[in-house]
């Protein structure tokens, strides 16, 4: 019996929602499951940086070689069931710090490359005109919320144990969809150009430098919270339920954003939303460091839909500006430096700065707000006026 082919929405709309459900149960627990093999706030901050490390180097020299539609599909397939051996794999883990870093790289070497080739796969059918690409990538969010609070409900219950298994069922699901085809597959688009633009050429442009640092310092202030948010909070007392409840809350907040992001920023400038962005960051982190007042973190977490949601949403449009050539190369530089190489680097840092500072760590990560403030993409790049 033959059953019909998902359209290129739904399929990426259940693709999104399977890997983004493991991330629900990984942002958020991870360091909580390091924590319970008894690693330092120190070694903590190693793994978790030399895995971001490893997404760095991957994405620089293994994303951009699927620079043409038909290499994305099989690309997804293969990046999901890597993923789900290695993700199996943590469960013979041990408390050594070599072999849980060599896990961490394993692990993002290749989910690290998951987001920009399913990205680049969206962003292909949003060309195309057959999806919009927020109302699809929501669905990763809305997923990403049900992990994390259901892995809190499931820790608070079983343990730090369970998180393990969790998200490794998580990636299995994710590749059996991934074995589906969708109704449309990727197909080379007519203005396409067959050679990739090498990643040095594209660096060579100054708005790209300056598009790059700015979705550096926004994405990259949110180091500390990825690591260490859950640690913090559970030591201040909150519960592990809560913990899920807060990363949640803020994913709803970021699944709002892009649903609404076509109606409501529809006519923003991609430097009014940058800058936006950092504005948030400011405020946000500073009342992360504040206080662990259940009502003081819901508040910076509700911040959560405009740090990360509408700086994504900008970095995206600025990329789908671009020539199409181009497309890929900009789309591995976004997930290699700010989400890369930036992103661990400041989780090492983190990692010093809670050992010493506790909460007060989150106080330097809101200072990374201030220089978007100041730089400026240049009109004719990315500050003409787009539509989503």
């Amino acid at each position: 019996m033959s059953y019909p082919r998902p359209t290129p929405y739904h399929w990426l709309s259940i693709y999104y929602g399977a890997y983004f459900f493991a991330f629900g149960v990984y942002l958020p627990f991870w360091s909580v499951w390091l924590a319970w093999l008894g690693l330092s706030a120190d070694d903590i901050g190693i793994v978790l940086g030399a895995g971001v490390m490893a997404r760095f180097v991957v994405n620089l020299t293994l994303t951009p070689r699927f620079h043409l539609p038909e290499h994305l599909l099989p690309a997804i397939r293969w990046l999901s069931f890597l993923a789900t051996v290695i993700g199996f794999l943590h469960l013979m883990a041990t408390p050594d710090l070599l072999w849980l870093t060599a896990l961490s790289i394993a692990i993002n070497s290749v989910i690290g490359p998951s987001i920009p080739v399913s990205d680049a796969l969206a962003n292909h059918y949003n060309r195309r005109k057959l999806i919009d690409y927020g109302r699809a990538r929501l669905w990763g969010s809305l997923a990403f919320v049900v992990g994390s609070m259901m892995a809190g409900t499931l820790v608070e219950r079983f343990g730090p144990p369970i998180i393990v298994p969790l998200a490794a069922g998580a990636l299995l699901l994710t590749w059996c969809w991934s074995l589906s085809s969708p109704q449309q597959l990727p197909a080379k688009e007519e203005t396409q150009a067959m050679v990739r633009t090498p990643l040095l050429q594209v660096l060579r442009v100054k708005s790209v430098l300056v598009f790059l640092a700015i979705v550096s310092f926004i994405q990259g202030s949110h180091a500390a919270y990825y690591a260490f948010s859950a640690i913090h909070w559970t030591q201040a007392g909150v519960s592990d339920v809560m913990v899920g409840y807060l990363w949640s809350f803020g994913v709803v907040v970021e699944v709002m954003m892009f649903a609404l992001a076509a109606k409501v920023f529809g006519s923003w400038q991609v430097q009014s939303l940058f800058r936006l962005a950092a504005l948030a960051v400011i405020l946000r982190w500073c009342l992360t460091g504040w206080s662990t007042d259940l009502g003081v973190l819901f508040t910076a977490q509700s911040l959560h839909g405009l740090t990360f949601g509408v700086a994504h949403i900008a970095a995206m449009r600025y990329i789908q500006q671009q020539a199409s050539d181009k497309i890929m190369a900009l789309q591995a530089l976004y997930s290699a430096i700010p989400m890369g190489v930036v992103m661990a680097l400041l989780t090492v840092v983190s990692g010093e700065l809670y050992e010493q500072l506790g909460g007060d760590s989150f106080y330097a990560m809101a200072l990374l707000g201030l220089p978007v403030l100041l730089l400026t993409l240049k009109a004719d790049t990315a500050e003409e006026v787009v539509r989503s």
